[in-house]
């Protein structure tokens, strides 16, 4: 941040602002209304009539504006007057002046546009602004509009000095009329008294007559400024009747201002929307406060379309309430995109509402087939196991070697049909299956898993020496998930089981569950092995189901483990993923949300 330098002549500067007798004032309607234009002109969200002291920034009027004053070191306005045209930020966080300035790191001055308020004289005493939250823009004509205001300003702040000057002017007749009735006779001291006081009046009335005309031309200037703007601008009265619509408002309508004023203007109002209309805009003006709302308002080609009003009171410099001011713009096509959209979601609901129906009657048809499969499909089969089995056991010395071969293919085909069936099953169940994703332990999941494989395999155990290794690598702390407990202990079987099968071969089989803490707040669990391993462009493959890259002569198995692994973890919310290198073993990873 760079702040302002001091002008040359800053004390000069400082005596005329306190001349205008303006600092710390109350609000006054005509400096409001000009802030509140300059800010609809610009399109921005704030705006404000800043007056710069020796050691602050103090708001005359705001709009959007948090606070009535601000340290001079971070004020942007202070920058504004050392020239004599505007000053533009479009993107403070680009620029050295600004961008580590405590305003702007709030985000909440991006863009900045000021023209100084400079007087007669020539002393620059602040500046009026407009602000947004968000780097922009600004049109020629819209800076145009900001240094017509911004000169009417200082017009405003050179009749303040001029009416202070003329007060003080009236306090110095008084006293040297006291001064000559002291020194003088009776009568002549009357005389001159009477003809000071004379001359005063018609100084007074004739500086009445110019802050009227003045008044008048300000007025003239405001309904000028206003019928060059988009916006649809008008006022009302104590009445609650409309006296002013401005140009654009009866380009519109393609009415006169006649027929608009007073409550004319409710003819053009939607039949459905003029109820509604009419009680917000007496809620607001008997409570005397702002309000927002959007009505259908028949347009010059005779359809109606639809406008936001946005209406605030208006106030003299006394504060005694006046009336409403209204700012109004044509939304008619956001309001046809909004109805648009409801259409869409309604219909994406019905078409998500039909697909959810759909899926029930599958999933009917799915526990239909599994049934089907689980008592229609396994009866032959066990027959033939019992069958083939039996043979094997009563009649099996009248069997030559031929015989007793194809009985024991048979027994095998039956086993390997039997385990195809099962598989199968397990993976239909689990779009059928309730997921209860609770608070897990997957060290404490992996332990149990190790132990249950250990007790169905007495080979299997936890270090060197042994035969076939299955062991745990894990902290000594908890590793918490958010998964399903008996899914994931199923995920852990088949993942076991899988990397004992392909690393059988490995001098010894070693099999390790590694348990961690992984990135972003999720868990992870992972199983290596020693075995085959897989090449890596074959990835996606092995979780597909009935996939495999090895014959089943080799390596039996039915191709379901790794899609039933897949779609385990899809329905926790989790995934998996693996790495491989053959013949250099084979990695497999969990990962969970914790």
């Amino acid at each position: 941040m760079i702040p302002a330098p001091i002008p040359t002549d800053e004390e000069q500067r400082l005596q005329a602002l306190a001349r205008c007798a303006i600092l710390d004032t109350a609000a006054e309607p005509l400096y409001d209304e000009l802030t509140a234009l300059a800010a609809r002109l610009c399109a921005a969200p704030a705006a404000a009539i800043t007056l710069v002291d020796r050691h602050r920034q103090w708001f005359k009027s705001r709009i959007n504006m948090p606070v009535s004053e601000t340290p001079r070191a971070i004020s942007a306005c202070a920058h504004t007057l050392l020239g004599d045209g505007p000053l533009v930020c479009e993107d403070a966080f680009q620029d050295a002046r600004f961008h580590d300035n405590p305003l702007v790191a709030a985000d909440r001055n991006r863009f900045y546009a000021g023209v100084p308020l400079r007087l007669a004289s020539g002393e620059r005493l602040g500046a009026l602004c407009v602000l947004d939250h968000r780097p922009r823009r600004l049109e020629p004509e819209q800076l145009e509009m900001l240094e017509l205001l911004g000169r009417h300003v200082s017009r405003l702040l050179d009749e303040r000095i001029t009416a202070a000057q003329q007060g003080e002017a009236l306090k110095d007749s008084d006293r040297m009329v006291e001064l000559h009735a002291g020194m003088a006779d009776e009568s002549r001291g009357l005389l001159v008294a009477a003809e000071q006081a004379r001359l005063a009046l018609v100084e007074l009335l004739e500086s009445q007559r110019r802050l009227e005309q003045e008044l008048r031309e300000s007025e003239q200037h405001f309904r000028t400024l206003a019928d060059q703007g988009s916006a649809l601008i008008w006022t009302s009265g104590l009445d609650m009747g409309c006296d002013y619509f401005n140009q654009p408002w009866l380009n519109f309508t393609g009415r006169t201002l006649a027929q608009e004023l007073g409550s004319g203007w409710t003819e053009g109002v939607h039949l459905e929307d003029i109820e509604r209309c009419l009680l917000t805009y007496k809620a607001a003006f008997v409570a005397r406060r702002s309000f927002s709302m959007e009505y259908r308002l028949r347009a010059a080609d005779g359809r109606h379309r639809w406008i936001r009003d946005d209406g605030s009171p208006r106030h003299d410099s006394q504060g005694r309430f006046l009336g409403f001011i209204g700012y109004c713009y044509d939304i008619t096509e956001a309001k046809e995109l909004e109805f648009r959209m409801r259409r869409f979601h309604a219909e994406l609901e019905q078409r998500v509402a039909e697909r959810t129906a759909d899926l029930a009657t599958a999933n009917r048809e799915l526990a239909t087939f599994t049934y089907t499969v689980s008592h229609d499909l396994k009866a032959p089969l066990r027959g033939i196991d019992g069958y083939s089995r039996m043979l094997q056991l009563v009649h099996g010395d009248l069997l030559d070697d031929g015989a007793r071969d194809l009985v024991a293919r048979i027994r095998h085909g039956a086993g390997q049909m039997n385990q195809l069936i099962h598989d199968l099953l397990a993976y239909c169940h689990l779009e059928q299956r309730q997921v209860c994703c609770t608070r897990v332990d997957l060290v404490d999941l992996a332990r149990r898993a190790i132990e249950a494989r250990r007790a169905d395999d007495p080979g299997l155990g936890p270090g060197p020496g042994l035969e076939r290794v299955l062991q745990l690598e894990a902290p000594d702390t908890p590793v918490m998930a958010c998964a399903d407990a008996d899914g994931l202990a199923m995920v852990l079987r088949n993942l076991i089981d899988n990397a004992l099968k392909f690393s059988a071969r490995s001098q010894p089989p070693c099999v390790r569950l590694r348990v961690s803490h992984g990135e972003d707040g999720c868990a992870m669990l992972s199983v290596h092995d020693n075995g085959i391993g897989f090449d890596m462009q074959y990835h996606d493959r092995i979780f597909e189901i009935f996939q495999r890259l090895e014959r089943a002569e080799a390596y039996p198995g039915t191709g379901i483990g790794l899609a039933i692994v897949r779609k385990a973890m899809q329905r926790m919310g989790g995934r998996v993923w693996a790495q491989g290198e053959p013949g250099r073993g084979a990695v497999f990873h969990l990962e969970m949300p914790q």
